[in-house]
């Protein structure tokens, strides 16, 4: 075990949870324990024992799963999702309060709070993502079908970067940045100019009217 890790997870974690909330001092008090050795957790010298751990969980209603580093996020249901796909918890977060706020009615300023409340956001930071509200179904059309996996390589061209490269058959291709270093993604330069600048919302249009087929609406 890297106890030097662990305390810095425990440190990182500790601030977070008590961040716009109240000192290093406050938090102390409020799970019993003494101020010096709050401070020496934060500062990644000692490392808390299991009552003091119990005590901020049970006040906070935080995991010690989550404190230890064991889980990447407090919410068991992100930090699932985050370890079955690789997804950052904010990612996931973020996914979920699209879908909070697809059919939210923005005239209640009760119902915004109590959203804002839920995700521990500002309510003009919930506010600013209302544009993006669409991006759980553009992730379904993209990852559903293997034309959207496509268009996806494609729309990495543009974000990652690629390589431009002269195949074997003396054509231009573009090879595609991948976490994979084992494959290989070449994709014909015609095909990309093709797609990006003509065909993208004909074969998005085709893939949902797939998936309507398949499942249902998206």
């Amino acid at each position: 075990m890297d106890i030097a890790k662990l305390r810095h997870t425990f440190s990182t974690r500790i601030r977070k949870l008590r961040k716009g909330k109240m000192n290093q001092g406050e938090f102390a008090d409020s799970v019993g324990v003494s101020r010096g050795a709050m401070s020496y957790y934060e500062q990644e010298s000692r490392t808390p024992d299991i009552g003091v751990l119990r005590a901020i969980c049970e006040k906070y209603d935080v995991s010690a799963d989550y404190l230890l580093g064991l889980i990447p996020d407090n919410n068991r249901t992100v930090s699932d999702i985050c370890l079955e796909t690789g997804l950052y918890p904010n990612a996931v977060q973020r996914l979920r309060l699209f879908q909070k706020l697809k059919n939210l009615d923005f005239t209640s300023e009760k119902v915004t709070e109590t959203v804002a409340e839920e995700f521990d956001e500002e309510i003009q930071n919930v506010c600013a993502l209302l544009p993006f509200t669409a991006a759980p179904t553009m992730i379904n059309l993209l990852l559903s079908s293997d034309e959207g996996l496509t268009i996806l390589n494609l729309l990495g061209t543009i974000i990652s970067g690629a390589k431009l490269q002269t195949g074997d058959d003396g054509k231009l291709y573009f090879d595609i940045m991948s976490n994979n270093t084992t494959v290989k993604v070449l994709l014909p330069l015609e095909n990309i100019t093709s797609a990006l600048w003509v065909n993208v919302q004909q074969e998005v249009q085709k893939i949902k009217e797939n998936l309507d087929k398949a499942d249902g609406v998206v």
